[in-house]
């Protein structure tokens, strides 16, 4: 029996009693969450708008060949936003791999079929060393070399005819060390290509970015656009979007696993329509959906308003996120909750609400109202909130850990199975009281560790550093009777500003043991 497409039903009779928002995830025995979380692809980025689907639906009415859609759609976003053209990738991260693929290939057949394996011709691709960004690795799996400069003098300096593009991000601030202002004219005189990340953002009328002087800039639709999640948009330069598009899919060439079909184009497409329609009706682009988030934002404060020791601030709208949020905070007496309790409370309350990971705090939240549907479930929320916070105030007190009934201290033979590989590493520990520090070497680097022992039961957390993520190894597990150490390990990467139990945790589990060395 089919649990996804409901059968036909004959007239009169009444639908089944469970179509509420997020059924078909719980015919899949998923319970799906109120998100407070902002548009984050881990959580389903954000609603398509109505228009959006109604466009999708009518494309998949009938076929059409790809290369055709692909020019009108490009006219219809440079007619949109000024650029010279524009195409529709299978999200953002996509529209970096395929401009470092046009930057390096072109449409050369010779070059194309070879990536990413370019050795020998050019392929270097400078960025800013404060904007390395947890997603390069998508300039990286192009082929591209990255180099990073922390000043104009360095950038002057590495610029050479093995560069083919500069890469900045469109959420770095004033402070950054090298600004768009002081890129262009070096790059310019170079004839070298820059991309703006624009990933969280939205398009203006002119862009802003190539209006500065930039060649390309890639944005996410599935974000506060409302198109189709797993589509973004690569614009700018006529000759770079089209190269870009030939490396991708329907193409066979290096960006052929990157498809997007003529259903996700048509709503990316109608994502940005009504984006620009929406600014025209408020006055300027963004001013409508800032004013709905203000005023849920609003709601969901005054409803916080009454319960003692919690207090809300709004958050305007910034460089990294498109639309103002709430931060809710509270003082010890009136939750023993820290940020990170709460957000577990709430994900396994009934309804579940999701709020974001790494913007909490040890007495604080951020809330983000965007994703939120209706007054009702502002409401909601806010109900959720003061009784998860509230039951954290009338806990018990946590009972005492046992002692450590064992020392760590030493060097240790450490074998962790992932899914499809073993491998050996070494941890070398120091245990002083209950508390574990020391050092976890792997074939390519160091990690530093550090954790606890609770009666037999060590946890512990291995942090190495590397640029753009940190590796994040989370181990957890016993000391069994004959000395050997065993569990599972959390793992994950993680930028410092996105560190949180999400991203540390992204990569599943392993199994772990560890054997004392002689």
């Amino acid at each position: 029996m089919d649990i996804l497409v409901p059968r036909a039903r004959p007239a009169g009779r009444p639908a089944p009693a469970d179509r509420r928002p997020g059924w078909i995830y719980r015919a899949l025995g998923v319970e799906p969450v109120i998100n407070c979380a902002g548009v984050r692809t881990n959580h389903g980025g954000s609603s398509p708008a109505p228009d959006v689907l109604a466009a999708m639906a009518a494309a998949a009415d009938a076929f059409v060949d790809l290369d055709e859609l692909a020019e009108g759609a490009g006219r219809r976003v440079a007619e949109l936003t000024g650029a010279e053209w524009g195409i529709v990738t299978a999200g953002s991260a996509a529209a970096l791999a395929l401009a470092t693929a046009a930057c390096i290939a072109g449409n050369d057949p010779a070059l194309m079929l070879r990536l990413p394996h370019v050795q020998g011709a050019p392929n270097r691709v400078v960025i800013p060393a404060d904007q390395r960004f947890d997603y390069d690795g998508a300039i990286r799996m192009a082929g591209a070399e990255i180099v990073a400069v922390a000043s104009v003098a360095e950038l002057a300096a590495v610029i050479d005819d093995k560069v083919v593009m500069i890469c900045v991000l469109g959420r770095s601030g004033p402070q950054t060390l090298l600004p768009l202002h002081d890129i262009v004219p070096l790059a310019r005189k170079a004839n070298v290509p820059i991309l703006v990340d624009a990933a969280g953002l939205r398009p203006d009328r002119p862009d802003r970015w190539l209006s500065r002087g930039a060649s390309l800039v890639a944005y996410s639709c599935g974000k506060y656009l409302r198109g189709p999640q797993s589509t973004g948009l690569l614009l700018g330069s006529g000759p770079l979007c089209r190269a870009a598009w030939l490396n991708g899919a329907p193409h066979q060439a290096f960006g052929r696993p990157m498809k997007v079909g003529k259903e996700e184009i048509v709503g990316a497409i109608a994502a940005v329509e009504r984006w620009f329609r929406l600014g025209d009706m408020a006055g300027a682009a963004g001013a409508h959906e800032e004013a709905l988030c203000t005023r849920r934002l609003t709601l969901l404060a005054d409803a916080l308003a009454g319960a003692p020791g919690i207090a809300t601030t709004l958050i305007p709208a910034g460089a990294s996120v498109s639309v103002p949020r709430l931060r809710v905070s509270w003082t010890r007496a009136a939750s023993s909750r820290t940020g990170e309790d709460l957000r577990r409370a709430l994900l396994a309350s009934s309804p579940r609400v999701l709020i974001h990971d790494f913007w909490a705090g040890e007495d604080f939240v951020v809330l983000d109202a965007f994703n939120l549907h209706g007054d009702d479930e502002v409401l909601l929320v806010a109900r959720m909130l003061a009784r998860a916070l509230g039951e954290g105030g009338r806990r018990r007190a946590v009972a005492e850990a046992p002692a450590a009934e064992t020392d760590l201290t030493g060097e240790w033979q450490l074998s962790i199975a992932f899914l499809h590989r073993d491998r050996g590493d070494r941890l070398r520990l120091a245990q002083h009281g209950d508390r574990l520090g020391g050092e976890q070497v792997a074939a390519g680097s160091t990690g530093s560790v550090s954790g606890h022992v609770a009666g037999r039961r060590v946890s512990f957390t291995a942090v190495h550093r590397h640029v753009p993520m940190s590796h994040y190894y989370s181990f957890e597990g016993m000391a069994a009777p004959d000395g050997a150490l065993h569990g599972t390990v959390r793992l994950g990467a993680a930028a410092d500003e996105h560190r949180g139990p999400v991203f540390i945790g992204q990569f599943g589990e392993a199994r772990w043991r560890a054997v004392r060395m002689a």
